[in-house]
């Protein structure tokens, strides 16, 4: 028996949502990313807690927050006179 391309599809978004987990078991777990839990919270500080992320997601914000990228702001000088 041959699965169909849709069924394929359908069972690699199950697998896919199975290995997402809530801010909370990532902060926990950190120790698996190889992070601090402080750092995983502080990666995920803006994300609702029961939003589900994939480990890539979490790492790519990690990656974000632990090294930023440095955006040097350019100074105007302004001219105070009249």
């Amino acid at each position: 028996m041959s699965t169909t391309r849709k069924e394929k599809l359908v069972a690699a978004t199950v697998q896919e949502d199975l290995n997402k987990r809530t801010k909370q078991e990532w902060i926990e777990g950190a120790a698996a990313l190889k992070h601090e839990r402080f750092e995983v919270a502080g990666a995920l500080f803006d994300c609702k807690a029961d939003a589900l992320l994939s480990q890539q997601e979490v790492q790519n914000r990690l990656d974000a927050y632990l090294r930023p990228a440095v955006q040097k702001e350019e100074t105007m000088n302004v001219d105070s006179k009249g």
